[in-house]
């Protein structure tokens, strides 16, 4: 039981990610963090599918907050972060209909091809924020579902996302934020609001979509079952909450336009904060935490977990440490091997679900130590590839704060920043998601004016480390960075 002094006031995190979910309590000030997680799970029903159990995240979010015995704590909030998009069917009874679509789902390339032939590439970004595409998209998920599973999509009285679904699940309510309906491509993001032609074309009627408010705001008070089940007192202020990179952001502390933030994990995710809804710059663009801010997004489909792939199908079930071992034990290069980690096609800046990985330039010289290298060379190529893209319209970025598992190894670290050859400074909490989360329960329990003073918490808890590039080394990766670029577009019609 956390002991408090003098009814320090806490706020709590609910952060629901592909794997597992993780809660934890934070001192208002950031100065104490208690945290919990529970596994969760994924499935690849048939080959480019992607669902959850909505009923085994709640289970994972009753373990979690459970194992934080905080009875003890004067909890002022509680806020979500959460995967997104994950969309979920609901029946009249707000019960979910089948597991959820999750954000990297591939099976509806097709109906993406549909909407961006309809609506051109320019129009699409204008209206949304992004091109429609597959699984990011779940209006393309949508289309899919009203042609393959017919009946399950005619019995839907509601649909809703991960964040939906918790908030229901804690407070009886139906809403959602910015954030997870702006990704939707269901909504105009630049005027924030659901828009009517591209429900029309799902399938959807607008009244059976949530209420959209801002991340922080009350969605709804802990009901006295929830309350009962997490060991909680009843009627504690839930926050809509948000989408995990924007809470992420918020739980770093990006508070403006000058830097960029990203999270390492299964996939790398970057995101930058705009005054403005511009959408021509070859990202996904969301809103932010209100209707006034906008988070420009370039994500890769398959980073750690290209090395996680590795690692168990050649190293064995989770010796990430030979990995690393091994990554050392070959030179920067990788003896001329280039990898493409596009193991589950790729999203920024390609949006190709048909893309696929691959090995160039091996030989008969060419090493385990070799391979492993260019799988971590590879994923930082691919980040390379996005921070073009932020820039190509004349935005400079000179900082990038880091977060997530992906930034705990040495050399790992050292690869990203020497390929990026941007200056990164590296998170020493690693949960931020639920941080983000946990200072959004804040701003709807009156800890905070708004998110923005929430985000200073954040940043002081931050707890950085500044990497600077080695630019000779930066410069000795141009190269292979040049193959790594045309190799895609050279064979992008096999994947057909």
């Amino acid at each position: 039981m956390i002991k408090t002094r003098n009814q320090s006031a806490f706020n709590l995190g609910i952060d629901l990610g592909t794997s597992s979910v993780k809660a934890i309590l934070a001192a208002e000030d950031g100065s104490e963090i208690r945290a919990a997680t529970a596994p969760c799970t994924i499935d690849h029903p048939l080959p480019g599918h992607a669902e959850a159990d909505p009923g085994g995240w709640w289970s994972a979010v009753v373990r979690a907050v459970s194992s934080l015995d905080a009875a003890g704590a004067n909890i002022r909030g509680i806020g979500i972060s959460v995967l997104y998009p994950a969309l979920i069917l609901f029946d009249d009874q707000m019960q979910p209909l089948r597991p959820a679509v999750l954000y990297c789902d591939q099976r509806a390339a097709a109906e993406s091809e549909e909407l961006i032939g309809r609506y051109g590439q320019a129009r699409a970004r204008a209206l949304t924020g992004s091109a429609f595409p597959a699984g990011t998209s779940a209006v393309t998920s949508l289309m899919w579902l009203g042609r393959h599973e017919p009946e399950t999509f005619q019995q839907t009285a509601r649909l809703g996302f991960a964040n939906t679904f918790l908030v229901h699940k804690l407070t009886g309510r139906f809403a959602t934020d910015f954030s997870n309906a702006s990704i939707s491509g269901l909504y105009d993001t630049g005027k924030n609001q659901w828009h009517r032609e591209l429900c029309e074309i799902a399938g959807v009627a607008p009244e059976a979509l949530p209420a959209v408010i801002a991340a922080g705001a009350v969605a709804g008070r802990l009901s006295a079952d929830a309350a009962r089940q997490l060991a909680l007192p009843a009627g504690l202020p839930v926050a809509a909450g948000a989408g995990d990179t924007v809470c992420s952001a918020l739980g770093i502390g990006v508070a403006d336009e000058t830097e960029l933030f990203v999270s390492c994990g299964s996939t790398n995710c970057f995101a930058g904060l705009s005054a403005e809804p511009d959408f021509d710059n070859g990202l996904v663009n969301t809103s932010h935490l209100d209707a006034h801010t906008w988070i420009n997004i370039g994500s890769t489909s398959a980073s750690g977990a290209a090395i996680q792939w590795f690692v168990d199908t050649h190293l064995g079930p989770g010796d990430y440490d030979r990995f690393f071992d091994l990554c050392r034990a070959s030179a920067p290069g990788a003896g001329g091997v280039v990898f493409l980690p596009y193991l589950a096609g790729e999203r920024t800046p390609l949006y190709d679900p048909r893309a696929k990985a691959m090995f160039f330039g091996i030989t008969l010289s060419t090493s385990p130590a070799d391979l492993a290298r260019s799988v971590a060379e590879g994923i930082c190529f691919a980040d390379r590839h996005i921070l073009e893209t932020f820039e190509r319209n004349g935005r400079k970025i000179e900082q990038i704060l880091a977060a997530g598992g992906g930034t705990k190894d040495q050399l790992m670290r050292r690869i990203r920043t020497d390929i990026t050859g941007k200056q990164i400074a590296f998170c020493g909490f690693s949960d931020v998601a639920a941080l983000g989360a946990a200072l959004l329960g804040g701003v709807a329990g009156g800890c905070y004016a708004d998110w923005r003073q929430a985000a200073e918490v954040g940043r002081r808890a931050a707890g950085f480390k500044l990497s600077k590039p080695n630019m000779t080394a930066h410069h000795s990766y141009d190269n292979a960075y040049r193959i790594f670029k045309q190799l895609y577009p050279r064979i992008k019609d096999l994947f057909a």
